[in-house]
């Protein structure tokens, strides 16, 4: 039935000497070394790689990553109109933002069993949604909740399952921390809350959130570290494996003011990078978040953003797809032995690494240094600060 093409599999295979052979006679007498270069903590990127079989970082369950979207008007009826548009448009989950938010009005109408959701500013907010919970014919242990920061003993006695807490790299990233030590510094979150809860299983007590920026393979390769270090705690600990909540969200700090549409690029490369990596659930900020509250059409791009990755690029279809991979294997294996070392570090000092803040206060390169727009748009915001 089938025709064979002659001479197809005619071809040698292709060896490190030869792909070396062809970067020298392209660099014409030049080192190598020009081509090679290094990570902010330092971490040596090769201009060539071979294939690495190392530890496999896949989520728990195959399955895609759930698309978050922020609550975040101030007025509760215009957050649960957002929130409902978002559900009804492709989220699976809502982040509850303002602890000053009327729980019971911006979450009327949304089917809690049937997303998930997360409560990110203190414990005050917890409290509210616990108490909303409370008066709602829903059995707390059929939802699914990151609950950010909470009484753990008191939620776990009304029912709901977990995680209670969340070790949060994000304001450590915003303050310059480099990639290991945004790992360094939420593992030490990690150990801290199993300290404290050492009868309690893990999995119920702490989710792990890491911001994404848009070097797609290095926040690729960090959202993997994660996953082997959560791994090396437990083991450590003498604990039995157990799955990691990972949460990812796209960084701030790389959030451009001016010529903002450009961060709907940066965007995807992050998702991209956080997806394949692992993320159980993201959030991509709309492009406009540095000029002001976001509008539908902002909010309307983030969401499909993540939408398109996974229902038309299907990304999700692949466990752990860097697996092999010399590059990604190398940056993975690192980031993992630097984040150990500024981690025992903590442990011994009882501090946190200094940040560099020229990388909080770097502003992105692209519409806003170079290559800027003669006159902006109208920002695509309800309201600017």
């Amino acid at each position: 039935m089938g025709t064979s093409i002659t001479g197809m599999n005619d071809f040698p295979d292709a060896t490190l000497d030869m792909w070396q052979a062809r970067v020298a006679a392209i660099l014409k007498g030049e080192s190598a070394e020009k081509l090679a270069g290094r990570t902010a903590d330092g971490i040596r990127i090769e201009p060539l790689y071979q294939q690495i079989q190392g530890v496999r970082a896949e989520r728990a369950d195959h399955a895609p990553w759930i698309v978050m979207q922020r609550v975040d008007h101030p007025d509760g009826a215009k957050a649960n109109e957002q929130a409902l548009d978002d559900l009804e448009n492709g989220a699976g989950g809502l982040c509850i933002v303002n602890s000053d938010a009327d729980v019971g009005r911006v979450l009327q109408g949304v089917a809690l069993h049937a997303i998930h959701t997360r409560l990110e500013d203190g414990g005050g907010l917890a409290k509210a949604f616990a108490a909303y919970v409370g008066k709602q014919p829903i059995d707390p242990a059929r939802l699914s909740v990151s609950f950010g920061m909470g009484d753990v003993k008191e939620l776990a006695a009304q029912g709901f399952k977990g995680p209670f807490l969340e070790a949060d790299g994000r304001v450590f990233h915003e303050q310059g921390a480099s990639e290991a030590q945004e790992l360094a510094c939420v593992l030490a979150q990690i150990v801290g809350a199993l300290r404290k809860f050492e009868n309690q299983s893990p999995e119920s007590i702490i989710g792990a959130t890491l911001a994404a920026n848009q070097d797609m393979f290095l926040t690729l390769a960090k959202f993997r570290a994660i996953r082997l270090l959560w791994a090396r705690v437990l083991e450590a600990s003498g604990i039995a494996h157990q799955p990691l909540r990972l949460h990812g969200e796209t960084s701030r700090r790389m959030m451009a003011r001016l010529d903002p549409h450009t961060n709907i690029l940066r965007s995807t490369a992050a998702v991209f990078g956080a997806g394949l990596g692992g993320a159980d659930t993201f959030t991509v900020l709309p492009f406009s978040i540095a000029q002001g509250l976001p509008n539908a059409f902002a909010r309307r791009m983030a969401r499909n953003t993540q939408l398109i990755l996974l229902e038309e690029s299907q990304l999700w279809r692949v466990a752990d797809p860097a697996s092999g991979s010399g590059y990604v294997e190398s940056l993975t294996h690192g980031l993992c032995e630097h984040a150990w070392a500024i981690f025992q570090g903590i442990e011994k000092s009882g501090k946190l690494p200094e940040f560099d803040s020229k990388n909080a206060s770097s502003d992105p390169l692209i519409g806003t240094k170079t290559h800027q727009l003669p006159k902006e748009f109208e920002a695509a915001v309800e309201s600017v600060p």
